[in-house]
Formats: structure tokens, C-alpha cells, sequence
């Protein structure tokens, strides 16, 4: 067959061509990401919903993530960063567990005293069981117990776990004693944004055996611990406080982190406050989102 001569089109090509252009969309028509469908739009209305009825008339934020996804269901309150305070406790602890660092039987007695070179940081828990192991140590967030855990790892295995979490923190491969304790006490060396927190939480429990030391001890937190504040009466909620100190500032910041297992994350910062007072806003989001539930 005889080729068309220089720019002239032959009729092969033109056909080629206008079944290329068929085939072309313009730019507004390109195919996208497929959007959420109606069932979850309204799952999502409903969540956010909740929690902007739970922080209503605060100062506080909050997120909230699908445990199965990561997605944000949604969000509260302008951006947040602060020092965890206890709620690292339980990411530092699954890095320990399954590292051989400390195990799940490993006891501290409590003097209920503890001091990190100048700073006081008594525990608050109650007095009547002061030998602790993992699980009871996370329920009850003893720092005695924390403090002696951190004392296990050295400064590789710390900036491991550190790593771990995803959380900005500055490096402790030349940390003394003093700073590994404080920093797994989540007081010094470490910052956090609710997303931050959340998304740390969510691979965490993404990793850890749903029925192990750190699954219970948050359970058990909640239940009669030191996050009990988010407690709702017949349902499964994981959870833990924090309250930290910034550097340079003279008052408190509260936190909680939690999950109603398989479903969601929230994860709440309190500012000037404690992490009862965030534990508690969970609580009116969880009853929410529970009434929700028995509604439909």
C-alpha cells in the first residue's frame, strides 16, 4: 500500500485519531477516586455530629479515625501540639512487651514517691495494691512502674520505639537515665498533634494481641483506672489520660486517647486541663455515638 505523502493525512490515521479522541474526556471528566456512597456520608455526618455536640462551648479539639481505613471521620477545635504525658505510655509499652524489654509479669512496688532528678511526679492512683505488673501499671498509669520500665531500655532500643510512633521527638541516642525516664513518662522530648496521637494509636492496636497486657490495660483504664471519667455503662471502650507541662508554661494540658474496638479512635486535647477533664468529653461522645446506634 502506497504511504501518503508528506502532510497529507492518510485516511488509517484519521480514523486512529478520532478513535483516540473518543476516547479522551476532558480534564473535568477524568475519572476520580471513588467517592463515598450515601451510607457513609451519613455515618460520617453522624460522627461529627457527636463529637461537635461532645465538645460543645470548650476550648478543647479532637479527631476521630475509622480503625479500619485511618480516614478521619471527624475533626474539632484548631490545631493542637503538646507534650503526651501518659498517653504515650501504652505505645512505649507494646514496643517493650514485644521486644523482650519487660514482660508482662514484671512487678514494681510503689512508694507512691517518685522523683526524677528535680521534679516531683507522685503517683495518684490508689494506695491499696502497690505491687504492679504491665497490665495493672497501664490501667492504674503508675509512673513508679513506667519509670523502671524506661530504666530497661537502652538509648538505641528507646529510639526504636520512638521511631515507632511516628511522633516528633527529638533523639535520645545519648539520653542520660533522667531523660529516658522522662521521656517515657512522655514529659520531656516529645510532642504530639491529636492526628499525630490517633494514627500512633491506631497501628498500635492495628499490632497488638487484641486480649495482651496493653489491650487489657487500657480496657481496664477505663473500667476503674485512671481513665474511668470516659466510661459508658455496658460498652467495650479502650482508653488512657495524659496530663503534661509544655516547656515554659506554668499550667496543664489534657489528653485522652481511645477506641471503641474495631470501629473508631478519638483521640481529645484539653488545653489548661487535665486528662479526666478530656476523658470525660470522650465519654459524651462515646454515649453519643452509642444512643446514635440503638437508634437506627
Amino acid at each position: 500500500m502506497r504511504k501518503p505523502a508528506r502532510g497529507v493525512v492518510g485516511v488509517g490515521v484519521v480514523v486512529a485519531l478520532a478513535s483516540v479522541h473518543a476516547r479522551v474526556r476532558p480534564v473535568h471528566a477524568q475519572p476520580t477516586r471513588a467517592q463515598p456512597n450515601q451510607a457513609q456520608l451519613t455515618h460520617a455526618r453522624s460522627i461529627q455530629a457527636a463529637l461537635s455536640r461532645a465538645l460543645r462551648e470548650t476550648q478543647a479539639t479532637a479527631v476521630v479515625l475509622d480503625v479500619r481505613t485511618g480516614a478521619v471521620l471527624a475533626s474539632e477545635g484548631r490545631a493542637r501540639r503538646g507534650s503526651p504525658g501518659s498517653a504515650i505510655k501504652p505505645l512505649l509499652l507494646a514496643y517493650a512487651l514485644g521486644h523482650g524489654i519487660v514482660r508482662p509479669e514484671t512487678e514494681v512496688y510503689c512508694r507512691r514517691d517518685l522523683h526524677v532528678g528535680p521534679h516531683s511526679l507522685p503517683c495518684t492512683h490508689p494506695a491499696d495494691h502497690p505491687v504492679f505488673r504491665a497490665q495493672s501499671a497501664l490501667a492504674e498509669s503508675c509512673n513508679t512502674w513506667f519509670a523502671e520500665m524506661a530504666r530497661h531500655f537502652d538509648d538505641l532500643a528507646l529510639e526504636s520505639a520512638l521511631q515507632g510512633t511516628h511522633l516528633p521527638h527529638a533523639s535520645v541516642l545519648a539520653a542520660g537515665v533522667e531523660q529516658r525516664e522522662l521521656v517515657v513518662l512522655g514529659l520531656r522530648g516529645v510532642t504530639a498533634s491529636p492526628p499525630e496521637l490517633a494514627r500512633a494509636y491506631r497501628e498500635m492496636l492495628e499490632q497488638m494481641p487484641p486480649n495482651g497486657p496493653v489491650a487489657r490495660g487500657l480496657e481496664e483504664s477505663v473500667e476503674f483506672g485512671m481513665a474511668h471519667p470516659a466510661q459508658v455503662p455496658g460498652v467495650q471502650i479502650l482508653g488512657k489520660t495524659g496530663t503534661a507541662t509544655n516547656p515554659g508554661e506554668a499550667w496543664t494540658h489534657g489528653w485522652f486517647a481511645g477506641a471503641l474496638p474495631g470501629r473508631l479512635i478519638i483521640v481529645v486535647y484539653v488545653p489548661r486541663g487535665d486528662g479526666g477533664t478530656a476523658a470525660g468529653l470522650a465519654r459524651m461522645f462515646f454515649a453519643s455515638v452509642v444512643s446514635q446506634d440503638k437508634a437506627q
